[in-house]
This record gives C-alpha cells, structure tokens and sequence, in this order.
C-alpha cells in the first residue's frame, strides 16, 4: 500500500520542478505556491480534498490593497478538475502534468495584468455586482491618479446596503476613510501601501522595499 507521504511528495516535487524557476515561492509546506508580484499576487493551490487523496488546481490573482488574513481568488479559480491517487505510478504523470498547467496559467495572468493599467482596465470593465469589485476599482483609479472615476466608485460603496453584515459594514467603512484622501495623491499612496503592507504581513509574505516605488510611478502616470 502507498504510503500518504508519496502523495504529498510527488504534488511538491511536480509543483517545485514546474514553478520554482519561474519565481514562485512555496507557502511553507503547503501545497500553496506564489507569485510576488508586490501589490499583487497570483495564488497556485494543489487543493486536496476532503473525500481522499488526490488534488485540484486552482490559480487566481489576488489584490492585497485590502489587509485581510488569507488569500483570496479575486481573479480566476479552478483550472483543473480532481486527480485521485491510486499510486505513485498512476498519480505521478497526472500530477506532472497539472503542474505544467499551474505554470501556463500563473504565466497568462502574469501577460494579462502586465502593467497596472491592464489592471485597472480590467478592474474598471469587470464591476459584476456591488462590494468588492467595486472597491478594487476604486482603488486601481484611485491610485492611477483617475479621482473622479475613484470617488465615483467610493461613492457608490457609501449607498450599498450593508444591514447585517458585518464584513460590508467594515468594508464600507474603510473605504470612506480612504476616499477622504483622494485629493492628497501622496496621502492616498502612503495609506494604500501600509495597507498592503499590513497585507502581506498578515499572508506570511515578506516585506517588499520597492513597493512604495512601484506605486509612486503608477501616481507619476
């Protein structure tokens, strides 16, 4: 009988032979890969599952302009359906191979928001429902120096009914804080990187010293 832990090595030696080159960083000893793309991150999670051994692939970027414990797939999800594990003969080219498609898909979201303006773009074009598709675009031209499109957005956050819901209550909170610096570029810049500061603290991601010069030159546009 296979023994659990040729499972958990063959899902990272296949994740470490795929991602490790490309500059993804292995969360721990999880089966959670990342790529640091400072203010951004895009989340590559080998996920079990709860019903035996075996694992899906889900790939999605995250915006960390919001200081929250875990990551969230802001953009994109599950790219492969469940592989189980029967043996290592039976399991180690599927696994091989989700890891070669872990890669293509880190690598097309990495071509798709190549430059913040292919994010704010796309944050500004994708606003499907109220709450948090409309606070990342608030943000993105916010931060873009866009600050009639961002206290448009923030505004709209300032009617969204919240009753009940703690989350949106705090959501709609934070951001009328951060709508009253709208008018200070500097101040909106500064509050957005201690927020993503905070971020990446609160994510195990370690402090990044160009971030504030990354978000200085989206301003300087």
């Amino acid at each position: 009988m296979a023994k659990h832990s040729d499972h958990n090595k063959l899902i990272a030696d296949a994740a470490k032979t795929a991602l490790a080159s490309l500059s993804c960083q292995r969360k721990g000893r999880s089966r959670i890969w990342i790529s640091d793309q400072r203010y951004w991150v895009i989340q590559i999670e080998f996920q079990p599952s709860g019903w035996g051994k075996g694992c899906y692939l889900n790939v999605g970027a995250a915006w960390l302009w919001y200081a929250r414990k875990g990551l969230p797939f802001n953009v994109g999800y599950r790219v492969a359906d469940f592989i189980p594990f029967e043996s290592p003969e039976q399991f180690a080219p599927l696994i091989t191979e989700m890891a070669a498609r872990a890669a293509q898909e880190m690598l097309a979201l990495r071509a798709k928001f190549k430059t913040f303006e292919d994010i704010r773009h796309y944050l500004v074009s994708h606003i499907t429902h109220d709450g948090w598709p409309v606070y990342h675009a608030a943000i993105a031209t916010g931060l873009a120096g866009d600050i009639v499109s961002s206290n448009e957005f923030f505004r709209r956050i300032e009617t969204w009914r919240t009753i009940g819901f703690d989350w949106k209550e705090k959501l709609k909170s934070d951001s009328a804080l951060l709508a009253r610096l709208l008018g200070d570029p500097a101040a909106f810049r500064g509050a957005m990187l201690r927020v993503i500061e905070q971020c990446r603290a609160l994510n195990g991601l370690p402090p990044d010293p160009d971030c504030l010069e990354s978000l200085g030159s989206i301003v300087a546009r």
